[in-house]
């Protein structure tokens, strides 16, 4: 028997691992808002006996910007969806043999700013943490002299605040070797003479990308829903207005309202 061997790219980048905001998105929903919720309902139960206006505002507070911080999560998974294209279109334009060098040129913008937003991304979840920490102090600063009423929450909120910081972790170490897969892309040459790519290595890595390309659409995640979960019922109406504004990243030329890579795609698909 002939044993197989395993297709060495020798022009084509591949794309990053399609498990990292898969699995971003499931810490989100998975531990992210339920520790969220749980909190929120050590402190109601906690205002239930020693109501504090000032407590309320703060966590209410806290609760909308962490919900808010969820964003530069789904940033990164739209701008994931919008360098797939972008590299797509550059392999077409390579597989063409047309002169690539504005394809070449905006997939590398597109990817220098996914590196960027990711990187972005790590520190806001690090603020998403502080936030909640400092929150949970200021609350408990204010029902000091309950003790026996906030003990609870201070309780479910030590265990919440582990919880959280263990997530965070796996988030911005994921996220840290995101970037790295990104930076690993950007290397992508543009001259194939040298090593010019074969027919088994273009449907291999083109289909790699694809997959990429669809697992980072829009219609792929429930952010919008995280948030609205998260911030609680007193702001989903202003963010469900707020989202409906939001756009799919597109190319940097202001000149442009449609990306560079979705005009090639209309030609070459029409």
């Amino acid at each position: 028997m002939t044993s197989s061997k395993p297709l060495v790219c020798v022009f084509f980048k591949l794309p990053p691992s399609r498990q990292s905001v898969l699995r971003i998105h499931e810490i989100a929903w998975n531990v992210f808002l339920p520790q969220l919720n749980r909190l929120n309902d050590a402190f109601e139960t906690a205002q239930a006996t020693y109501p504090s206006p000032e407590a309320k505002k703060i966590w209410s507070e806290t609760r909308r910007s962490a919900a808010k911080k969820m964003s530069c999560l789904r940033d990164v998974a739209f701008m994931n969806y919008d360098t797939a294209g972008r590299f797509l279109a550059f392999m077409e334009y390579s597989q063409l043999g047309r002169n690539n060098y504005e394809a070449y040129g905006t997939f590398q913008s597109g990817a220098y700013h996914t590196v960027r937003k990711t990187r972005i991304a790590q520190e806001v979840l690090l603020k998403f943490r502080e936030d909640i920490r400092i929150a949970v102090d200021q609350i408990t600063t204010l029902s000091r002299g309950n003790s026996k009423d906030i003990s609870s929450f201070k309780t479910e909120s030590d265990k919440t605040m582990l919880e959280l910081a263990i997530a965070v972790e796996e988030c911005n170490a994921i996220l840290a070797e995101h970037c790295e897969e990104l930076k690993e892309v950007q290397r992508q040459s543009l001259d194939n003479n040298v090593n010019p790519p074969s027919e088994e290595e273009i449907r291999m890595v083109q289909g790699k990308w694809l997959a990429f390309w669809n697992i980072s659409s829009a219609n792929a995640y429930r952010w919008t829903a995280l948030q609205e979960q998260m911030q609680g019922p007193e702001d989903s109406d202003e963010l469900s207005k707020a989202s409906t504004s939001f756009a799919m990243p597109i190319s940097s030329s202001k000149n442009d309202t449609v990306p560079f890579w979705r005009k090639f795609f209309l030609r070459i698909w029409s």
